[in-house]
């Protein structure tokens, strides 16, 4: 209760000061939209069979600056989420992706509400085709790209900033009332400039503590290029002592021109040996994949990608899926 007092204590003296704004400053806000959408034909004979035009996601939101301290957004997310039902890609479902005050005062940022967490969106920024795949941690389920909780962001330097989130840990699909949080600290470092390094430790306390250890690393070749890569490693997954998932993605992109890009990503996610036991516990999910092709820009806000994407499997009696995709991104 202490440490709830507290949060709620320092956001209402950051509201207090906040209110002492620019007279001149006129509010203003703006929709947004966005769509993924895709068709692709498996290529292995695993996956020949299937061939379909689909509709991924799309996002529906609206963003509002009340003064130069105080934002808001809400973003809907049009999707079909696994854990909701057999039907959901037939069905669709509409739920909140995001949902938040931001607070900005200085050098000092914070968030309240179903938040965008940091470490997401860093590295989507660098990937630049949510569209296609997510990014690692999101896509093998090692952590929610969004959540409900209070995120403090504190800008050290122009290369240097920290960040701290408490939040409930079960992502942005479940309302969590069982008084368990996840507690996150973060930093950001762009030295030299064209170098950027991201650390992040989180950890949950459920009788076992599970502990999250990601880095990651980008580097920009002066715009024309750029390489990035995050390693990922969790400790007692899912509250299970013993039990740990491991892996790497690297990824590229080099611009031929301002229209035409070529890219490529390739993971590796693993689990470990439990006493006992022959296999990697999670073996069935374990295995590597690789994504590669170009991207098309005819004008802005619109992507097109023509690419290669598989997933070997490491349980030698599974079969390699692979597919031809076309994806489409467009924003409103």
């Amino acid at each position: 209760m202490k440490r709830v007092f507290t949060i709620i204590t320092l956001m209402v003296v950051l509201i207090n000061q906040g209110f002492a704004q620019d007279d001149e400053f006129v509010p203003s806000g703006s929709g947004f939209a966005t769509i993924f959408a895709n068709f692709h034909q498996g290529v292995t004979n695993a996956s020949s069979d299937e061939s379909a035009f689909e509709l991924v996601r799309g996002y529906l939101g609206y963003e509002y600056n009340f003064s130069p301290n105080f934002y808001a957004k809400i973003n809907l997310d049009i999707g079909s989420p696994e854990d909701l039902s057999d039907y959901a890609k037939e069905r669709r479902y509409a739920y909140f992706k995001n949902a938040y005050l931001r607070y900005t005062e200085g050098k000092l940022q914070v968030e309240f509400g179903l938040i965008g967490l940091k470490q997401f969106k860093q590295m989507e920024k660098v990937w630049e085709r949510r569209y296609l795949m997510k990014t690692f941690a999101d896509e093998y389920k090692l952590g929610s790209s969004a959540d409900l909780g209070v995120n403090f962001n504190y800008k050290v330097s122009d290369s240097w900033d920290v960040d701290f989130t408490i939040m409930n840990g079960e992502g942005y699909n479940n309302i969590q009332t069982d008084g368990i949080f996840k507690y996150a600290l973060g930093t950001t470092i762009k030295l030299p400039k064209n170098f950027t390094s991201r650390f992040y430790y989180d950890m949950t306390n459920d009788e076992v503590v599970q502990s999250t250890y990601h880095i990651f690393i980008s580097y920009d070749f002066n715009g024309k290029a750029n390489l990035g890569g995050e390693g990922i490693y969790r400790e007692n997954d899912d509250w299970d002592e013993g039990y740990e998932r491991y892996g790497y993605s690297l990824y590229g992109k080099y611009n031929l021109n301002k229209k035409y890009q070529l890219f490529a990503r390739y993971d590796v996610i693993s689990s470990n040996k439990v006493e006992g036991e022959e296999n990697p516990w999670n073996l069935a999910k374990d295995g590597s994949a690789l994504v590669a092709g170009i991207q098309f820009t005819p004008i802005k806000n619109i992507k097109f990608a023509l690419n290669y994407h598989d997933w070997v499997p490491y349980a030698a009696n599974a079969k390699t899926d692979a597919f031809i995709y076309l994806n489409l991104e467009v924003k409103l």
